[in-house]
């Protein structure tokens, strides 16, 4: 297979951080980790592309070595990878884009100016929440220390959300799987299972041992349970598996809260008065929902009945209105929020892009009319929230009612 020509990255990256991080042995970074998995390396191609036309368009003002240090980043590559998405299409729709217009003051992440008028752009990537996260440390940790114990056994693991990568909690509990797994080689069991509790509170119970009142109490308030089952082999490595343990009652979802968490600490970065954009990457999050992401901008879809006076008097249809428990509301900085997800289609990587306006109809709040919403992704059928069809109240001094259309 040939080796992709990188010559934008190696302009901007430099020759020898590309050979090393890139094509080097036991990369590190995520675009050496895309092109040891696999050659063709879509993604390293598609982050070449975007390179090229960053360097190339005279649409476009950077700093070059912040820019680069910034790919470097372990951490930050991929929230870099979103914003240069970003600058790339605002470039190609006829913006000029200038990257961290306000640096080295903290600001925006882009300004994007059309035909003399600026908008200013916070970008965010939104991954796994921090519960996912700490979910996938804790698997990581105890799949990779398992891995180096050889032994007999199959242990599937039911963990307590209690349990932090790196803790010393969860480091005694590996312990604890480690001594039974001797322990049961010892005795050539064939299945058991530990209850673990805490350090020097866990109990290893076997087929037709009888246990005490002490035992009978770790189980009931144990956190941390290995399952083990003998697999007639011996193998290098343990092979395991992870449950969560399941709340009770089970607790529901709240996408929109989260969303609007990320929002709000976005927004301060958008200057008073302006028009503000921010843009949401939320490739990752496969399960994020439409009514979520309106929950969050929006709020609560209420359906209501009108009041009636007698109790013969027959109910009138049901209306529909949005309460004021969301983001766009309670902010004057952000016009409008752009929704961003990236896929993979025949072979080559799609953006899909959708506009959210603010309902917000104060004075002090800039609506952005219908062409400046399209310049920015696919509006789909919130036209109604164009300047054109929602003009502000003028002297309103406090949040209206939000716009909605009957579902």
């Amino acid at each position: 297979m040939a080796t992709p020509d990188l010559t934008h990255l190696r302009k901007l990256l430099g020759d020898p951080w590309i050979d090393a991080e890139v094509f080097g042995k036991n990369p590190s970074h995520l675009l050496g980790r895309w092109q040891e998995n696999n050659p063709s390396a879509l993604w390293v191609t598609y982050t070449e592309g975007l390179v090229k036309a960053i360097l190339t368009s005279e649409n476009i003002k950077f700093d070059s070595k912040v820019l680069a240090d910034k790919l470097k980043s372990v951490k930050g590559f991929v929230p870099t990878l979103a914003e240069m998405e970003s600058v790339t299409f605002l470039a190609a729709r006829g913006f000029t884009v200038t990257l961290e217009p306000t640096a080295p003051e903290k600001g925006p992440d882009l300004r994007a100016d059309w035909e003399g008028v600026p908008y200013f752009v916070e970008i965010r990537t939104v991954g796994f929440s921090e519960n996912e996260d700490r979910r996938n440390g804790v698997t990581e940790e105890i799949f990779a220390k398992l891995n180096t114990v050889s032994s007999s056994y199959f242990v599937r693991l039911t963990v307590g959300e209690e349990y932090e990568p790196r803790s010393p909690k969860l480091k005694d509990a590996i312990a604890a799987v480690i001594t039974s797994l001797e322990a049961l080689k010892e005795r050539s069991a064939k299945e058991a299972t530990l209850y673990y509790a805490g350090k020097d509170n866990a109990v290893l119970v076997l087929l037709g041992v009888s246990l005490n009142e002490k035992c009978h109490s770790i189980m009931d308030h144990a956190d941390f349970i290995a399952q083990f089952n003998h697999q007639g082999k011996e193998s290098s490595g343990t092979p395991a598996s992870l449950l969560e343990q399941r709340k009770d009652p089970t607790q529901p979802v709240k996408d929109h809260e989260r969303l609007k968490r990320i929002l709000d600490d976005k927004r301060r970065q958008l200057p008073e008065g302006s028009r503000g954009i921010i843009v949401l990457d939320v490739s990752e999050l496969f399960m994020l929902s439409d009514f979520s992401i309106e929950r969050a901008l929006y709020g609560d879809l209420i359906g209501e009945f009108s009041r009636v006076s007698r109790p013969d008097e027959p109910v009138g249809e049901m209306t529909w209105r949005r309460n004021t428990k969301s983001f766009l509301i309670h902010t004057s900085r952000v016009s409008a929020v752009v929704i961003q997800k990236r896929r993979v289609e025949g072979g080559e990587v799609k953006i899909e892009r959708h506009v959210y306006p603010t309902h917000r109809a104060n004075a002090d709040t800039i609506r952005l009319n219908l062409d400046e919403l399209k310049r920015l992704g696919d509006i789909g059928e919130r036209d109604h929230l164009c300047a054109e069809n929602a003009p502000n109240e003028r002297g309103q001094d406090k949040a209206s009612g939000p716009a909605t259309r009957q579902q």
